[in-house]
């Protein structure tokens, strides 16, 4: 990318803008929410609260309690505290409920049960749903509640009925009352009688297994067996060390062994000898021989004798072979073996011998500590094994001692318990409440406030799914692209003022930022969908590199034959006229290819492709080679080539021109271009090499109203 952009985070206008743009949503939500609290206003009935206070005395002078054995402890203050906490319990458990339900009838406080359900279509529910129903409901009307950390407890009960509110509450008082008595009186010597004997039975069994684990282990002094065993262990692992101290020595000294066999040479150099002599060289011995021959001759013969001359002309043959210099040289080198290699491998196979005994020393090291470490083991597991069972019998018997003490006073102070009076009294009955509360001001509150919060989350939701694009810095912080222009009215030519200064600072950046000190002359505006104004933007952009900067354009058409863009430049043209603007350019296209025709629009010094999807740049089978080399010739004849691309998803034609113009511009409608889709379109144009520019942003649509706008 040959621009940067920070991302900035959202500013209170954003969100106010995403607020207007999900307002329906938030509307409905919100309207929803107060609908739904206005409606249980309406149905909110009043209640009446009926109250009782019941006073727990736990103190045994208060209780009636008398300590006829002596043994059992006296209670704390905070003893006493817990134990109102667990009457409470017992208050609001679902026995105590259901006799009170029982009492009164199910129907009698909740005639809501006993009707048809589903507008009167279905039955209503058996007995059994009903209570389950009316124990819910119950439930949710019951308080029970500690006064000020005493042992008052309070009872209230709220219903649309006063009398009946007070009848519940003292019903309720009375079932609790009697599920007491049914709690607490229960006789604890039986229980602990049989609790003795259970364990006597263990005290037996735990004897038994003490002398079966003793046998199992052949243990006759644990503590004599386990020194022997450790001193064992620790004999073996002193030799285990040595051994491999002595294995590592081994290792050593292998390596040394290797490295320097390694190191020599195999062979020794003895001496070498060159020499000119070719072994089966014959000729002079030839030449002897003919000399011989002739002096033999020339002794019995005239010189003018013909094989006398036959012999002499030999003779100088010979000599003239003899005189070559083309004979080969030939050396001889001889080489002795190394006398330290066998020393060498001799003593390496010795090291490897004793290395080989020494791993499988260590191995029966290691056997015989492992045998040795699981005897330790064995003997600590008896060793816990028998001290639980040991520290189980004396737990046990300390157990049998005090239950047979507690037995004995179980008995007496079950004798005694039988006079004593109740700990529970009630110190003031319900009574019909006057005044009643209502809920109805409560759901009308709620309602508001969960409008607006459901509102807003409904709008945070609705922004969190949302996939297109209405902001430019949301492009900026999801794709990393700058967003370099952002245009609203791309369903005209961009003839407003606002988008005409847009184009105008576009044109700026483009020009003012090139490449190695040169300005950008090939642009590719790449889109994903089909009218997302790539079009009108590339329109925009040329009229005002043509009128505005006075630079010979093109605008190559890859997307139609050219007319649409050539008749929609000229009526956007103001009638200004170029005799020079007129000529037909020649063509710019290698020798047998397709050719690529360009037409003078009415606006001087721009020009417009025609049929460009026929010719050799619009066609994916011209060799890439062939495609950038008319890029570079028609470069050579515009200062400025603007090329509209298929969408991405549509031909591969805008991944294949990428990386060969200068920079990629990439156009996105705005609440129309999906944020995949846009990420898969910039990660192609990545990938194939190209380099992007920025991202323009068209269709763009101010939700805020201007009167509220013009103060952000």
């Amino acid at each position: 990318m040959l621009f940067s952009s920070g991302v900035s985070a959202f500013t209170p206008r954003d969100l106010l803008i995403l607020a207007f743009y999900h307002k329906r949503i938030i509307l409905i939500v919100a309207l929803l929410s107060i609908i739904a609290g206005l409606t249980a206003a309406t149905y909110a009935r009043t209640r009446y609260a009926a109250e009782s206070l019941v006073m727990m005395m736990i103190d045994r002078a208060h209780a009636g309690i008398s300590d006829v054995a002596g043994t059992l402890p006296s209670i704390l203050s905070i003893d006493g505290l817990k134990s109102v906490d667990s009457e409470i319990r017992i208050l609001e458990s679902r026995r105590v409920i259901e006799d009170t339900l029982s009492a009164l009838g199910p129907a009698t406080l909740f005639p809501e049960i006993a009707h048809p359900r589903l507008f009167g279509l279905l039955p209503a529910d058996s007995p059994q749903d009903q209570l389950e129903k009316a124990i819910d409901k119950f439930k949710r009307r019951l308080q029970v509640e500690q006064q000020s950390s005493s042992n008052i407890v309070r009872l209230s009960f709220s219903h649309e009925d006063p009398d009946l509110a007070a009848d519940t509450v003292n019903a309720l008082a009375d079932a609790y009352l009697k599920r007491r008595r049914a709690i607490f009186d229960v006789p604890r010597s039986p229980f602990l009688a049989s609790e003795l004997a259970r364990h006597s039975d263990q005290l037996k069994s735990i004897e038994g297994q003490i002398q079966a684990l003793k046998s199992e282990y052949d243990i006759v002094d644990l503590g004599q067996e386990s020194l022997l065993a450790a001193n064992q262990v620790d004999s073996i692992v002193q030799r285990r060390r040595q051994t491999q101290e002595r294995q590592a020595a081994l290792q050593a000294e292998v390596t040394a062994a290797k490295k320097r066999l390694a190191a020599l040479p195999e062979r020794v150099f003895d001496f070498r000898e060159q020499s000119n002599q070719t072994q089966n060289d014959d000729d002079r011995n030839v030449l002897l021989r003919l000399e011989l021959e002739r002096d033999r001759m020339a002794s019995q013969f005239l010189p003018d004798y013909p094989p006398l001359q036959e012999i002499e002309r030999k003779i100088r043959t010979v000599r003239q072979s003899m005189k070559g210099g083309d004979k080969p040289v030939y050396n001889t080198t001889r080489e002795v073996r190394n006398p330290s290699i066998p020393f060498l491998n001799n003593h390496l196979l010795t090291l490897e011998i004793e290395q080989d005994a020494v791993a499988r020393q260590l191995d029966e090291l290691n056997r015989q500590h492992t045998v040795a470490v699981e005897k330790v083991g064995r003997l600590r597991k008896a060793e816990s094994e028998l001290r639980d069972l040991e520290r189980t019998r004396s737990v046990m018997e300390d157990i049998y001692r005090d239950y047979a003490q507690r037995t004995e006073a179980a008995r007496a102070e079950e004798e005694a318990a039988k006079v004593r009076f109740s700990n529970v009294r009630v110190v003031q009955p319900a009574v019909a409440p006057a005044t009643g509360t209502s809920m109805a001001p409560s759901f009308i509150i709620a309602g508001l406030v969960g409008g607006i919060l459901l509102g807003g989350a409904a709008g945070v939701l609705a922004t969190w799914l949302r996939q297109v694009y209405i902001l430019p810095h949301e492009i900026e912080r999801d794709l990393g692209v700058p967003a370099i222009a952002s245009f609203t009215d791309t369903d005209g030519e961009l003839a407003s003022p606002g988008a005409q200064q847009e184009l105008i600072h576009l044109a700026a950046q483009l020009r003012d930022h090139g490449l190695d000190d040169q300005p950008m002359a090939l642009i590719q505006f790449v889109t994903a969908n089909d009218g997302d104004g790539d079009a009108i933007v590339a329109r925009g952009l040329a009229l005002e590199f043509a009128k505005g900067r006075g630079l010979r354009t093109l605008v190559i058409d890859l997307c139609g034959d050219g007319t649409g863009q050539l008749a929609a430049i000229n009526a956007g043209a103001d009638g200004e006229t170029d005799g020079g603007a007129g000529e037909r350019l020649p063509t710019i296209e290698p020798q047998g290819t397709g050719d690529l025709e360009t037409l003078p629009s009415a606006v001087p010094l721009l020009w417009v492709s025609r049929q460009a999807t026929g010719s050799a740049l619009g066609s994916l089978r011209t060799p890439i080679a062939q495609s950038r080399q008319m890029l570079e010739r028609l470069n050579q004849r515009f200062d400025i080539i603007l090329i509209l691309s298929p969408p991405i998803g549509n031909s591969h034609l805008a991944r294949r021109l990428s990386p060969m113009v200068d920079a990629n511009i990439l156009v996105a409608r705005a609440e129309h271009t999906r944020a995949p889709v846009a990420a898969r379109m910039r990660d192609s144009i990545l990938a194939s090499g190209g380099d992007i520019v920025g991202l323009v942003l068209t269709g763009r649509h101010f939700h805020i109203p201007q009167v509220i706008y013009r103060w952000l």
